[in-house]
């Protein structure tokens, strides 16, 4: 299979050096901003109480969509964000680890695009190998800098996980004093800006925020403001809060429901003591502040894109790289570590916000990272792109991570891979249909590539086709779910026996294929 790979690609990089040259003042700059395990719901334009003006502007500006899908978790996510390809393909089917990285047969969108004329730049995190060869730097970056290998503290991220710049690995006192995670990538990424502005070549900016993944931790003052929107607040009323607005504004079905309303206890709640109660306030308001942070980041990347006039001839994207995470670090006792621990928000905080609240932040679908039902895979996706895409517009119809770098090539006019397992997306996104409120859910034809759509991660396995979806979490039997039905509470599967024979089968091949389990 490697052979075959590695001809086709071979193949298709022939056919893009006979390809006549466009003028590189005519290719639009990209700008992609990935968020780190941030839920479907929490940009307040997806119904959130947390203030994200940022986020909020560019979706008036552009386009809001409702049905990304992701590879259910940080690594692989990241893999076919890079390549165009499904994860497995580009060898990242689970987390990188001390010798796992990208598939050196498979090249990156910014090797693409550094082929094709352009600056390419990542501030923040990678994820995608933290060992020679595989490094940001090796992987067609000009510049970078920040996190090599998964997310970790805010203000003091070394030892725990490597970080570099410019193809050189840092020490932790290379860091400033006042280090703050989403600020320096932040800071770095304007200053990308500022360098490109200086080229007349287009660039590619990836800037991959860490925030909110765990752990909770975000200047104190930066934490009370967020605190009177949890103080004395159930997650059920503020999940039941977001499907409201969720409503009101347009982007599920009048009728929906809560996919995890069981898991809010409401009762429980209501006897916890003050002092659980508070604490819970507390982890909510340190998450909520960590997006408010890195939304005031983004407001500065997009006034910077303005002052230096670009915004015209630039994409800018921004996603989230999965669901929400119902992980609680600090009650993990079998992880062995010397590291410090500290208080919430603080140095050395290990906290995560757990399953209530991350079921709010996937509002209003069901479970979370690292599973295949919709609140694991679904994050927000905007795009703004102001002579392609008409502002204010939505996109209901499902699309895929690896459709990212097609999608880029083919604005940039310049040649999409053979390799690549991703569609482009261009002509649906110039000007999707708008449909009333009881349709967001249904499958609209000509809207989106014909396909039927795979995943496995960590022995999760699902499939979309453009009728039904089909999950079956821990290699257990399938179910089976009516596209309509995004909270998966109707399991038709004892009623669909010949579809999933029929789709068993073509998962099987599928995995083989692409070598999952």
């Amino acid at each position: 299979m490697r052979s075959i790979l590695r001809s086709s690609i071979l193949a298709g990089i022939a056919l893009w050096l006979l390809s006549p040259a466009l003028s590189l003042a005519d290719r639009p700059n990209i700008v992609l901003i990935l968020a780190d395990d941030m839920g479907w719901s929490d940009p307040g334009c997806y119904g959130s109480e947390i203030p994200t003006p940022a986020l909020d502007t560019l979706a008036r500006q552009g386009m809001l969509a409702t049905r990304l899908y992701t590879a259910s978790r940080c690594s692989p996510s990241r893999a076919s964000i890079m390549t165009g390809c499904e994860p497995h393909k580009a060898d990242i089917g689970l987390l990188d680890d001390d010798s796992g990285r990208l598939n050196p047969n498979i090249p990156t969108l910014p090797e693409l695009l550094k082929k094709a004329g352009y600056r390419t730049y990542l501030s923040g995190k990678w994820h995608l190998g933290k060992v020679r060869g595989a490094y940001p730097w090796d992987r067609g970056f000009d510049r970078s800098r920040g996190l090599l290998g998964g997310a970790a503290d805010y203000y003091k991220p070394m030892p725990d996980r490597p970080f570099g710049e410019n193809g050189k690995l840092l020490r932790p006192e290379d860091l400033p004093e006042d280090f703050y995670m989403t600020n320096d990538i932040t800071k770095t990424a304007l200053a990308y800006i500022d360098d490109a502005a200086k080229s007349n070549q287009p660039f590619f900016l990836y800037v991959a925020y860490t925030a909110p993944h765990t752990p909770l931790q975000a200047p104190r003052k930066e934490i009370e403001k967020m605190l009177p929107f949890y103080n004395g607040k159930s997650p059920h009323a503020i999940a039941s809060q977001r499907l409201e607005k969720q409503k009101l504004l347009g982007i599920v079905p009048p009728a929906a429901n809560l996919g995890m309303a069981g898991k809010f206890n409401p009762e429980g709640y209501e006897q916890a003591s003050a002092k659980r109660k508070d604490y819970m306030a507390e982890c909510m308001a340190a998450y909520a502040a960590q997006i408010v942070i890195m939304d005031r980041g983004i407001g500065r990347i997009l006034a910077s894109l303005e002052r230096h006039r670009l915004c015209d001839n630039t994409i800018v994207m921004f996603l989230s790289d999965n669901g929400a995470t119902a992980e609680m670090p600090q009650n993990n006792k079998n992880k062995k570590t010397t590291l410090p621990t500290g208080p919430l928000g603080e140095v050395g905080c290990r906290d995560g916000y757990g399953p209530m609240w991350a079921a709010v932040s996937n509002t209003p679908y069901r479970q979370y990272k690292i599973e295949t039902f919709d609140g694991g895979l679904s994050a927000p996706f905007i795009i703004r792109y102001p002579s392609k895409i008409r502002p204010g517009s939505r996109y209901h119809s499902p699309f895929l991570l690896q459709d990212i770098a097609p999608t880029c090539l083919a604005w940039a006019a310049l040649p999409i891979p053979a390799h690549m397992d991703g569609k482009p997306l261009n002509t649906y996104w110039n000007n999707p249909p708008e449909l009333p409120p009881s349709k967001v859910w249904d499958y609209i034809p000509n809207t989106c590539p014909p396909r039927t759509i795979f995943w496995e991660h960590q022995r999760n396995r699902a499939a979309l086709t453009s009728q039904f979806k089909l999950v079956a979490p821990n290699r257990g039997p399938w179910q089976v779910y009516d596209i309509r039905d995004r909270t998966e509470q109707n399991n038709l599967a004892s009623r669909r026996q010949t579809l999933v024979e029929q789709l068993s089968t073509q998962y099987r091949k599928w995995a083989a294929k692409n070598h999952a389990e």
